[in-house]
């Protein structure tokens, strides 16, 4: 069971990171992984300036992993050729059932239908975010984030940065 939780593209504070990671939401929902976008604390957010890094008060920043239920990798890397060959990240491997019960709390909360949007993908292969607002189910069949979020991750892909990334 592998369950993804990251920025949905109105709560990322790089639009342009989420462009390239986009295209990669079908293949991994038909392979079996759930994924999870984290919404923005609000529902407007066109004041940000194209996507600028801080825009979002919302943006999830951990790289954290668990396996099984007692192995957490908690860290800064990216995964990316930058992080690998020319920052400086550190990381933490540890064995500990606590610290595992505490990653997957944090993990609940993030997945809650009022916390972020769950990512599906319909019998027609078209990609849905499905969330609680207040006591109804909603499904959006649109990415929510305001056209300069779109339109940032639409050049990411268009440029093909994601090698970069």
């Amino acid at each position: 069971e592998v369950e993804v939780v990251t920025n949905s593209l109105e709560a990322t504070d790089v639009p342009v990171v989420h462009g390239a990671y986009a295209p990669h939401r079908r293949a991994l929902l038909a392979s079996g992984v759930t994924l999870f976008e984290l919404r923005a604390e609000h529902d407007n957010d066109e004041g940000a300036v194209m996507g600028a890094p801080g825009s979002s008060a919302s943006a999830l920043h951990i790289k954290a992993l668990m396996v099984d239920d007692d192995i957490v990798f908690v860290g800064t890397p990216n995964a990316d050729p930058r992080s690998v060959w020319w920052n400086s990240e550190v990381g933490l491997l540890v064995e500990s059932e606590g610290l595992a019960r505490e990653l997957r709390e944090l993990v609940a909360v993030g997945t809650s239908p009022g916390q972020s949007y769950r990512v599906i993908l319909d019998d027609e292969g078209r990609l849905g975010w499905e969330t609680r607002r207040g006591d109804e189910t909603v499904r959006l069949s649109r990415e929510p984030g305001g056209p300069w979020r779109h339109a940032n991750a639409w050049l990411s892909r268009l440029l093909r940065l994601e090698r970069w990334l």
